[in-house]
């Protein structure tokens, strides 16, 4: 009976211990650093097997954000491979640089002066989804508003200060911070009434509204661009995640399979030592 109890404590063990293993990643991907004055970071769920969205993701950061970010640990030809892309349909529309080769690293080409132009150097993007977090990636790109008291015009809630420009400013319309009316909060978490029953409001700053027809997409659109281009930084910072998910689970059924085998095995080994 000791044996039994010993053995199904392993294999529950063994079977926990691979779940973290292939969850483990995902997990720590997801977290990233606190938005700050946005408050909690939007949930973002990455797709890596939807290539159509990987390939939007990829033709917009190479449009908007390649100018200043480079993908040194990327290259060209990978790229195209692993999004099903043929490469003369990529090379013709999304290499600019004629000379580049599909084995070149997709070094970039912002001159040594740009720390001059930024006040820092822009870095490089591979594996920002990895430090960062997908989270904190989602909510920083959708996160402008317009600051008149910084060197661009605009500001961002979930890094305060960025010296970067919103290069998406004509896609997604001129966001503000704006105050709302919302509902006071009673002690049983319930909404607060006056004796009339009409809802007690209270006034609350710092709400994000685009100014309506001033961008090229609708905030549905615009909120569709960000998610490709953030499931694409997901991507090029581990471009083998997907196939080391779905291994991961095949590995997990096998020690399921063999677990239970060598479960099977063991108590017809039991019933000869009883005898």
């Amino acid at each position: 009976m000791m044996l039994r109890l010993i053995n199904l404590k392993f294999f529950v063990f063994v079977i926990f211990f691979i779940l973290i293993l292939v969850c483990s990643n995902k997990t720590f991907a997801a977290e990233g650093g606190p938005c700050k004055d946005y408050g909690e970071c939007d949930k973002f769920k990455y797709s890596l097997n939807d290539l159509e969205s990987l390939q939007r993701g990829a033709s917009t950061y190479i449009n908007y954000c390649y100018g200043c970010h480079s993908l040194q640990y990327s290259r060209w030809g990978r790229v195209a491979k692993d999004l099903e892309i043929p490469e003369d349909i990529f090379f013709e529309n999304l290499v600019f640089d004629k000379s580049i080769k599909p084995g070149d690293l997709m070094t970039g080409a912002m001159p040594e002066d740009a720390a001059n132009w930024f006040g820092v150097t822009p870095p490089d993007l591979t594996l920002v989804s990895r430090y960062k977090g997908d989270d904190w990636i989602y909510t920083y790109l959708r996160a402008y508003y317009e600051d008149s008291s910084k060197q661009y015009g605009v500001n961002n809630l979930v890094y305060p200060g960025t010296a970067m420009p919103n290069v998406l400013l004509s896609l997604q319309g001129n966001q503000k911070l704006v105050c709302k009316d919302i509902p006071e909060i009673a002690s049983n978490g319930g909404e607060k009434r006056d004796e009339s029953g009409k809802t007690i409001t209270k006034e609350k700053c710092g709400f994000l509204e685009v100014e309506e027809g001033t961008g090229q997409l609708s905030k549905e659109e615009f909120d569709s661009l960000i998610y490709d281009l953030t499931n694409f930084l997901v991507y090029i910072g581990e471009p083998s995640k997907a196939t080391r998910e779905r291994i991961g689970w095949y590995v997990v059924f096998y020690f399921l399979i063999f677990t239970a085998l060598s479960s099977l095995l063991y108590r017809e080994y039991h019933k000869d030592y009883n005898k």
